[in-house]
């Protein structure tokens, strides 16, 4: 994903260190999500998006281990995606819903997180509010067999 919410000093100084990365996404989520109950959804996503860049390190790290980080990494698409839709800009939403989902879509070839991922790329679908979009990847999972 293309996507960069934090600038690259913070970048490499939060990626040196998971303990650090966690600590950030916690304060960043629940800042984001308090201004989002505010209705303060501009504000919010600046927050959010650095949060779920941070997810996405931490699922890379699988930190703390694989399945709280891709839980995670699709909450933290999720709230993001619900920002940008309350304002209105559908097309981000969507771009992150495809990079999320593509993202996850890669833990597939792995036997052991399978299942984990095949549920994040299910919820991040399910709350979809875009019917096509829903249907079109329900359809593109028709074919594949759980490997559990």
């Amino acid at each position: 994903m293309n996507l960069r919410y934090l600038c690259a000093n913070h970048r490499q100084w939060l990626t040196a260190d998971t303990v650090r990365a966690e600590q950030a996404w916690l304060d960043w989520s629940e800042r984001g999500a308090g201004l989002c109950e505010e209705g303060n959804y501009a504000e919010a996503i600046p927050y959010l998006g650095c949060a779920f860049e941070l997810a996405n390190f931490l699922l890379e790290a699988h930190w703390p281990g694989y399945g709280v980080a891709a839980m995670r990494f699709s909450d933290s698409a999720s709230q993001l995606m619900a920002a940008y839709r309350q304002r209105g800009e559908d097309n981000q939403c969507n771009y992150i819903l495809v990079g999320a989902s593509s993202r996850l879509a890669r833990e597939l070839k792995d036997r052991d997180n399978y299942r984990i991922a095949a549920d994040c790329i299910r919820t991040l679908y399910a709350g979809e509010s875009n019917p096509p979009a829903r249907q079109q990847w329900q359809q593109g999972l028709a074919g594949v067999v759980s490997l559990h």
